[in-house]
């Protein structure tokens, strides 16, 4: 039987684990909830959490004393089994404490992090502004990621709840992708301006700073469900030009429309349609490059093997994930 080591081991490895299969670590809470049973009794539901994924836990009976005394955030050890159900990875807890605070110095290792680091992240970020000729955009720029406390947290910052980029630093690793996207793009269409199409990838998702957090899970704060990222960025962008001098009017307007435009339509979440060249590109490289990631999270989430995905809501299909050159000799019959 395999015995898992007792730090917090990776969630993608206990789903490798058969059922039966005994685990022991620490893990984030999430979730915590009591559900009855068919004989009307009530059982402990969790959700925990570590650097690679969600897994749901039970506990049948002894949790009461858990239960009230941790909550969402909390980080716990548990000893427990591992369980399948409709070949989903569960975990059946058997014992169950909070960790102490010298068995956790930093909760948020608990939480899944970018590949690109915060310290590369930052310097291609410098590296692509540096790049930017146009003086007027190079200042706006300048000067939202010269707010040390912004820059700090949009380094940290996850690109969405759980859809694209949803990690920490996920916000960083899409911007820079987007704008090396965009670098190469200019190379293709001349009559784009690559000031301002690279200056639009860098700022247009700056308000998810603002609207999420990472607390206890990846989720909206208050401003971000009353406002949304879109305006949420623009206000911030705004007030940020309105302090530097001589800025043009075409330029600011030019800039916040970027923004404003970027989810491509009122029903996407945006104020406005993109009305312009580098509006029209930033969208549908955001588009591109926010399904390429989330692609790739949906196969990570997939067991080896499968063929396809569970169905994905957001994209109201399944994802095929066989290689071209994967058993090219069989028939799909076969």
């Amino acid at each position: 039987m395999t015995v898992a080591p007792e730090t917090s081991p990776e969630l993608a490895a206990v789903r490798e684990f058969a059922a039966g299969d005994r685990v022991t670590g620490f893990y984030l809470v999430t979730k915590l909830e009591t559900k009855p049973k068919k004989d009307g009794s009530l059982y402990l539901l969790m959700e925990l959490q570590d650097s690679s994924g969600h897994l749901d836990a039970k506990m049948w009976e002894g949790f009461e004393s858990i239960y009230n005394e941790a909550k969402a955030g909390d980080v716990v050890k548990v000893a427990a089994t591992l369980d399948r159900y409709r070949d989903q990875p569960g975990l059946i807890i058997s014992k169950i404490r909070l960790a102490t605070e010298d068995e956790v110095p930093n909760r948020r290792a608990y939480f899944p992090h970018s590949a690109l680091s915060a310290v590369d992240a930052s310097l291609l970020l410098d590296e692509t502004i540096d790049s930017i000729s146009d003086a007027h955009l190079k200042h706006i720029l300048e000067a939202v990621f010269g707010d040390e406390g912004f820059r700090t947290a949009f380094l940290e910052s996850p690109g969405g709840k759980q859809w694209h980029h949803s990690t920490l630093g996920g916000l960083a690793e899409h911007t820079i992708s987007l704008a090396k996207l965009a670098d190469k793009l200019c190379e293709h269409y001349a009559e784009l301006n690559r000031d301002l199409l690279i200056t639009g990838t860098l700022l247009h998702d700056v308000g998810k700073v603002f609207e999420l957090n990472a607390d206890v899970n990846f989720d909206y704060t208050t401003d971000g469900r009353l406002l949304g990222h879109i305006v949420q960025g623009t206000l911030f962008v705004e007030k940020k030009i309105s302090e530097l001098p001589d800025i043009p009017a075409e330029t600011r307007k030019q800039v916040l429309h970027l923004i404003l435009s970027h989810q491509g339509s009122p029903e996407m979440g945006s104020p406005v349609k993109p009305l312009t060249l580098e509006g029209i590109v930033l969208h549908y490289l955001d588009d591109l490059d926010a399904k390429v990631n989330a692609f790739a999270q949906v196969k990570a989430k997939t067991p080896d093997g499968e063929d396809f995905s569970g169905f994905v809501k957001l994209m109201e299909r399944f994802f095929y994930f066989k290689p071209l050159n994967g058993d090219s000799n069989r028939s799909d019959d076969e």
